[in-house]
């Protein structure tokens, strides 16, 4: 059974264990009383350089209502604030529960917007969504990214191949080295046919079941329009096959590539602490829903000074190409606070487009920027799951059940997805 083989000791300075934050719940905050102590602290460190940010994002003033209380966002002197500033026309308002789960970073911006916890208009909620990576910079001492910060080297030295592909046979360390390097793998022939085709029966099974407003499946449409199941959620739950597999020597030696102990697990964004999974189906000529997801990062939502990084894998049932819709990454993108914006006007790191064959495993970190293309022949079929890091499960703090649904109302938001017209 080929497993990654180590030519030496591992270099923990690979790590990508990112936690900074407990898991755990903590006593709300006022909004003044934050002010006054943990950002200001946050500010003395960080307050030029998230100003510098926050011009470099092109942001304007904004100003978040908590239950009748104002916080101002805005660059002035050098710094952002001041705490006194004034409330200004672009304003969003959300509870203090919300607060607490923005500052944090249970929830970001988007994670809050995504389940119609902000008040505010468009295009207010929009500048919301704007400045939450500026947040983190100052909150979590992660700056945003600026262009020329990240080069991609080799173990020698040179500039990294980010074409290149791998074999659960090759050197550990030069996984290892190009995983932390790189955020993403590509390993060639993992699956035997016998297992593809357990699989095939069972993402069938699951694909078919699904039925609209179940809470357990997202739904697209096609230009016909034919609608159609495009996610299965909890696809873990209904696949014997996968649940052995995720046991399996050859996938367990995945989550153990960097050495941080990764364990199967919920990489996506709820962190259910235990294995979680998901069946895709991408159809020819979608137009609406999320069959397939923009640039954006899989703790998009919150949670990434309380988890990251987890590592996500793809199992191929179908080809990944230009034909099936495939998947691209930036590579090296994990190691910087990116904003959205960011990655949709265009990164100065490698745009890699994933060419993947049936049985292979496509491998990627949850704070990789990456997103899904469409096909234009073939339907494409890939099933994800992952690995989480260790004590994860005692440390989540709602229930499974309220999870599954923040997950699954996802799919449901109105005008999801929806393609322009070529």
């Amino acid at each position: 059974m080929a497993v990654p083989k180590s030519s030496g000791k591992y270099d923990t300075s690979r790590s990508m264990d990112r936690r900074t934050r407990s898991a755990h719940i903590h006593e709300s905050i006022s909004l003044g009383a934050f002010l006054a102590g943990e950002w200001s602290d946050a500010l003395a460190r960080n307050g030029p350089r998230a100003a510098a940010d926050a011009s470099r994002l092109g942001l304007t003033p904004l100003t978040i209502e908590v239950e009748g209380d104002y916080w101002t966002l805005a660059v002035a002197d050098n710094t952002l604030g001041p705490h006194s500033a004034e409330p200004v026309a672009a304003r969003v308002c959300i509870d203090l529960s919300a607060f607490d789960d923005l500052v944090s970073n249970r929830k970001t911006a988007m994670g809050l917007l995504v389940h119609q916890r902000v008040a505010g208009g468009d295009s207010a909620m929009a500048l919301f969504n704007q400045w939450d990576p500026v947040l983190r910079s100052v909150l979590d001492d992660w700056h945003v990214y600026a262009p020329g910060e990240i080069a991609l080297a080799a173990q020698d030295g040179t500039p990294l191949n980010v074409n290149q592909v791998f074999t659960l046979d090759d050197d550990r360390d030069l996984l290892a080295h190009f995983f932390s390097e790189a955020g993403f793998l590509l390993l060639k022939n993992v699956l035997t046919d016998a297992e593809l085709t357990q699989l095939d029966g069972e993402f069938t099974t699951a694909v078919t079941a699904a039925e609209p407003g179940d809470g357990q499946s997202w739904w697209a449409q096609t230009g016909t329009g034919e609608d159609y199941s495009c996610r299965v959620l909890n696809f873990a739950r209904k696949s014997p096959t996968l649940q052995r597999l995720m046991q399996d020597e050859r996938l367990l030696s995945i989550g153990r590539i960097l050495g941080d102990g990764h364990i199967p697990g919920d990489s996506f964004g709820e962190h259910f602490g235990d294995l979680s999974a998901e069946a895709l189906v991408k159809k020819v000529d979608s137009v609406q829903g999320l069959s397939c997801l923009p640039w954006h990062k899989d703790c998009e939502r919150g949670g990434h000074t309380l988890y990251c990084c987890g590592i996500t894998i793809g199992i191929c049932l179908t080809p990944a190409d230009e034909a099936h819709g495939g998947l691209d990454v930036y590579a090296g993108s994990h190691r910087a606070n990116v904003a959205s914006a960011q990655s949709r006007a265009g990164l100065d790191l490698p745009h890699v487009s994933l060419v993947a064959e049936r049985g292979d495993v496509t491998v990627h970190l949850s704070c990789l920027q990456h997103r899904s293309t469409h096909p234009t022949t073939s339907e494409r079929r890939v099933i994800y799951t992952g690995f989480t890091l260790p004590d994860q499960a005692a440390t989540h703090v709602r229930s499974r059940q309220q999870l599954e649904h923040e997950r699954g109302v996802i799919g449901d938001i109105a005008g999801a997805g929806k393609r322009s017209a070529q």
